[in-house]
């Protein structure tokens, strides 16, 4: 591995920096590729050493790379390209479907107040409702 380390570079006009500091990583895999990386901070180098930025990058794609290997190998899903709008669309809707689904846990089984539990049937009523409260509004 490779570290190219320069902290005394000064910011452009919109950079809101008192100083740009470069970090630029060349590693060398064992099947002789080359891999790159360069980094902007305007964290001091006497703060956060050299090492630390790379060591975040490549944990960041572990995470990544787990998450994809779950979704493919547990759930049969395929890998998204995310840059496409219909991809944009379905990755917002999911997420809204999931935050449903957890505030309806919430509701469900997370006794605060006073208010009465409700059965499932009773959940999927409130859901409706309010969905159909949303729409109106819109309207």
């Amino acid at each position: 591995m490779e570290v190219w380390d320069a902290d005394d570079f000064a910011p452009w006009e919109t950079l809101h920096w008192d100083r740009v500091r470069v970090l630029r990583y060349r590693q060398h895999k064992p099947d002789h590729t080359i891999v790159e990386a360069q980094w902007l901070t305007n964290l001091p180098s006497r703060r956060v050493g050299s090492l630390s930025p790379y060591h975040l990058a490549k944990s960041r794609w572990k995470i990544e790379n787990q998450g994809f290997n779950d979704a493919k190998n547990r759930y049969g899903l395929e890998h998204i390209c995310h840059h496409h709008a219909n991809s944009i669309l379905v990755v917002w809707l999911l997420l809204l479907l999931a935050l449903i689904i957890e505030r309806l846990y919430r509701i469900r089984y997370l006794h605060r107040g006073t208010r009465r539990i409700l059965s499932a049937d009773q959940l999927c009523r409130v859901l409706w409702q309010s969905l159909s409260r949303a729409f109106l509004n819109t309207s």
